[in-house]
């Protein structure tokens, strides 16, 4: 799935559970917070890709051979999140109902 698609689901997800009124600043916190996540992410995976091409065998760590030690570890600990962030999603999804029928 796109992260596009996932962050849009969270919006409508965030428009469902709150009152009219508050939508607005419900929307703006998720944003806050899926951009906060986007920058903590990207400073994790650039820290392990560093890390393991540091530790790879090659002489010359710009080597495309040590580069690819860096991101195939990436490559796993983003995988292993996706299916992690996947059944989250399946288990909260559940219960969500249909968007935009309101029950006051």
């Amino acid at each position: 799935m796109s992260p596009d698609v996932l962050f849009t689901v969270g919006l409508l997800v965030i428009s469902a559970v709150f009152p009219s009124h508050t939508q607005a600043l419900g929307g703006a916190v998720f944003n806050t917070c899926a951009q906060l996540g986007t920058s903590i992410g990207l400073t994790i995976t650039s820290v392990i890709a560093d890390s393991r091409t540091a530790a790879s065998g090659d002489i010359n760590k710009t080597s495309p051979n040590a580069l690819m030690v860096g991101y195939r570890a990436v490559f796993w600990v983003l995988f292993s999140w996706m299916v992690f962030v996947c059944l989250v999603g399946a288990l909260g999804l559940r219960r969500v109902g249909k968007i935009g029928m309101k029950q006051d």
